[in-house]
């Protein structure tokens, strides 16, 4: 398998990816060099509300990015291409990659890090705000999104996804309700789930409390489909001042996955359709 960098580097000519995947007038494929600066500008405007702005890091250069637009853009050269939504994903086939990713900035990944198998970290998820109130054309993009993560999951045998899942704020005590249900029945194994590391940290509540559907619904979408996968979080917060969020580190086992899921992972990466992995990420901000 080719190194993290190399892999990056392929989107280009497809041999990372493949052949694009549509759905309903959308494709999603892999972005090359020339998209990166319009891919900035979306990143910016949904994770920071700024139009002018570009949202680019040191990471970028190490990951794979999707872009997802319309079809009749998908082959145009560069600014051309305007995307509607992307995703950032960094293949980590070794050990020190995964600590050099961007959520080991926020988290302590040495006991995660000394499992076997590749990681597929994923960041930098967003769709692009003017499309809010566009539910349908949002379904459709997050399902698309979930394929080209899927396609890149079987392609690369991935053993487990990580990343960050955001709440739209920097006061996790706003959001309570949610980190009962996280507190209840989603928190990773001890030996595993990450330790502090972060300067600003927020420790969920101890289990026990009552869930509510309050709780439920207040769930982030990126994060919802990261349980519905069968994932496990971290057991505190880290706020972000920076994106203005806060986030829990989340990890997706691919071997223990529900059966059901796994189906429509397969499904999914040859150009099926999304099914309820999609469904669980349509509503809310789409940023994570």
């Amino acid at each position: 398998m080719s190194s993290t960098r190399d892999s990056a580097n392929s989107g280009a000519d497809g041999t990372a990816f493949g052949q694009a995947l549509t759905l309903g007038g959308l494709t999603v494929r892999l972005a090359g060099p020339k998209d990166m600066p319009a891919l900035g500008r979306l990143r910016a405007r949904a994770f920071r509300g700024d139009d002018q702005a570009y949202d680019l890091d040191e990471q970028d250069s190490r990951a794979w990015h999707l872009w997802l637009g319309q079809s009749t853009q998908a082959d145009c050269p560069g600014a051309a291409a305007e995307p509607l939504a992307t995703a950032r994903l960094t293949l980590h086939t070794a050990r020190a990659s995964l600590l050099a990713g961007y959520c080991a900035q926020s988290y302590d990944l040495c006991a995660l890090s000394a499992l076997p198998g590749p990681v597929l970290e994923v960041g930098r998820v967003c769709l692009d705000p003017r499309i809010e109130a566009d539910m349908p054309r949002r379904a459709d993009l997050f399902r698309l999104l979930w394929a080209g993560t899927a396609r890149l999951v079987l392609r690369h045998q991935v053993q487990r996804l990580v990343g960050c899942a955001s709440f739209a704020t920097t006061d996790p005590r706003s959001c309570l309700p949610a980190l009962k249900v996280l507190a209840a029945r989603h928190i990773g194994p001890a030996r595993l789930r990450p330790a502090k590391k972060a300067a600003e940290t927020f420790d969920l509540p101890a289990p026990g409390a009552d869930i509510t559907m309050e709780g439920l619904q207040a769930l982030p979408p990126l994060l919802r489909a990261y349980l519905a996968w069968g994932g496990w979080v971290s057991d505190h917060l880290v706020i972000d001042r920076d994106l203005a969020t806060s986030h829990v580190f989340t990890c997706v086992e691919v071997a223990t996955m529900p059966d059901a899921r796994k189906r429509v992972l397969a499904r999914m990466a040859d150009g099926g359709g999304a099914g309820p992995l999609g469904q669980a990420a349509i509503a809310g901000t789409g940023r994570g």
